[in-house]
């Protein structure tokens, strides 16, 4: 199923074309699907014999795919199939709209080193000298957009449990975040699929403390950024989290995935040793 924000991308372009998609509202109705039909019947040379015969979704795909192509994006095959190099071609297309330019390539990327919070080194002694015991000096953060709780989103919060070390940082943080994508981005990049703050427990697969166990440390859309995955496989590694990352850098925090490429849900208010 396509969503709401691909379905308005390319009624844009449609409507720049003179294909007359109706509003862009990211409803694929039956306008929209006449225009995309006009828009494709324009291009035949560059699809496959057949492609009359697709659906709808089909033919939508595949228009993307070729506004991809003439971003000068490989897509692939213009095959009307939503596939990993398409995910990747049109969340690149989706960057270049808002910033005039092309991400840059994310393996070539470093994390910033930014500290200005002057967060301590991930080693227990300094956790504790900086943010004490685990399990104490928490308060509450008031959110500035409602998160889902990751395994039952029908759940909606409007708080949750942080250390008071970081409460102003947090805030800040995700303030920004609301600022650069807004409600609607955010729900469809899953900014809102909240995976835990608080946990007094040792890291999985380990001896020590987690830093979850101070309340330093948060997970964010856990179902497509599992503890294991790589570049390869985690939603957060995507050029679409580029700012995501930025914002949570510039305040010091660090991301397991974009430092060690795993466990890409999580970042923490602590630098790795």
């Amino acid at each position: 199923m396509t969503t709401k924000s691909q379905v308005k991308l390319a009624q844009r372009h449609l409507s720049d074309g003179g294909f007359d998609p109706g509003p862009v509202d990211g409803d694929h109705g039956s306008r929209t699907e006449a225009a995309v039909d006009r828009a494709l019947t324009a291009r035949v040379s560059q699809l496959p014999t057949g492609w009359d015969n697709w659906s709808k979704k089909r033919k939508l795909v595949a228009y993307i795919q070729l506004l991809c192509v003439d971003a000068r994006i490989d897509t692939g095959p213009i095959d009307g199939f939503w596939g990993p190099q398409t995910d990747f071609a049109y969340e690149s297309l989706v960057y270049l709209e808002i910033h005039g330019q092309l991400p840059p390539p994310w393996r070539d990327q470093q994390p910033a080193t930014a500290n200005p919070n002057d967060w301590p080194i991930e080693r227990e002694a300094d956790l504790r000298t900086f943010y004490g015991d685990v399990g104490t000096n928490q308060t509450r953060i008031a959110l500035p957009y409602t998160h889902k709780i990751a395994w039952n989103l029908s759940e909606r919060i409007g708080s949750f449990v942080c250390h008071e070390k970081v409460h102003d940082s947090l805030l800040r943080v995700l303030t920004r975040v609301l600022d650069h994508y807004g409600q609607d981005r955010i729900s469809e990049l899953r900014l809102d699929h909240w995976g835990g703050c608080y946990n007094k427990r040792r890291k999985r697969g380990g001896t020590s403390w987690s830093t979850h166990a101070w309340a330093i440390a948060v997970d964010y859309d856990p179902a497509r950024n599992r503890l294991t995955w790589g570049r390869d496989q985690a939603a957060f590694a995507k050029p679409a989290y580029n700012t995501w990352w930025q914002l949570w850098e510039e305040e010091g925090w660090v991301s397991l995935g974009r430092t060690r490429n795993f466990d890409w849900m999580h970042v923490q208010a602590a630098l790795l040793p």
